[in-house]
């Protein structure tokens, strides 16, 4: 009798045990709060480039669970450029008479970035600016940035929703 009486108590100590563990497992102050999304621009100005220079300016937008595929993310100078979440311009089309190249996000995402690489070859100098406006707030600001023959200039930014 006082062995049946034992596994009966063990038994239910058990259940408690388990079901502590699933109601403190499964509270909600446990699972992390949904970031806040971002609209994203860009501005990228540069001058003086030529043929022979190397001009590489990338933009990302995402979201954790790449919802942003099989939609449009980005357009450039206001030209829808489909569901890719990676976008760039080179140094050919700075070569026209456009300078300024605008990318914007046509709706909110978890995350971008922006990278700015600028190789000048030879000659005159490149003069390249840039900002980055996360929410219709400057967060970064690079104006008139030199770039002589011979040298490089490269950035790299991330944001996130906060």
């Amino acid at each position: 009798m006082g062995t049946r009486k034992a596994k009966n108590i063990v038994w239910g100590l058990c259940l408690a045990a388990m079901a502590s563990v699933v109601f403190t497992g499964c509270s909600k102050k446990d699972d992390p709060a949904p970031a806040n999304k971002i609209t994203i621009k860009y501005t990228v100005t540069a001058t003086g480039v030529t043929a022979e220079d190397d001009v590489e300016i990338w933009a990302n937008a995402g979201n954790h669970d790449a919802s942003q595929y099989g939609a449009s993310v980005w357009k450039i100078n206001g030209a829808d450029q489909g569901n890719a979440d990676d976008v760039n311009v080179d140094e050919t089309k700075f070569l026209g008479a456009t300078k300024t190249y605008v990318f914007e996000t046509v709706k909110s995402f978890d995350f971008g970035s922006l990278s700015v690489a600028v190789s000048n070859r030879e000659g005159a100098p490149i003069i390249v600016s840039y900002k980055a406006e996360i929410n219709g707030t400057v967060q970064t600001n690079a104006q008139n940035i030199s770039v002589a023959a011979g040298t490089r200039h490269d950035k790299q930014f991330t944001y996130k929703g906060q």
